[in-house]
């Protein structure tokens, strides 16, 4: 079974470019830690509004990239850039397809 987890990154005002800039190398990471896919997107209507979306087969393997000393880091040095708390939601994978992926 696959889980999704998805992240709702609500950034403050005037900081959404420079988050995304410096979050995206963290979000990344995720797959060194056993994440199938990940991603990140931005709401047209709401340009600070962020959702980071990753694929796990254990949801155990997102705890020790979540509570790893390089993203716990790297969200501290964000931690004013973002509303808190900033809480994991998961989905239970039931159909999906990949076609394009782009590196905007």
């Amino acid at each position: 079974m696959l889980y999704v987890c998805r992240l709702d990154w609500h950034i403050t005002p005037f900081r959404g470019d420079r988050w995304l800039e410096a979050w995206e190398p963290a979000a990344a990471k995720c797959t060194a830690y056993g994440a199938k896919s990940w991603s990140l997107t931005r709401a047209i209507d709401d340009r600070l509004s962020f959702q980071q979306t990753m694929v796990w087969e254990d949801k155990a393997d997102f705890e020790r990239y979540w509570y790893s000393q390089e993203i716990a880091e790297a969200r501290e040095a964000l931690i004013s850039w973002y509303v808190i708390p900033l809480l994991p939601t998961w989905h239970t994978l039931l159909a999906a397809e990949s076609v394009v992926t782009t590196g905007v």
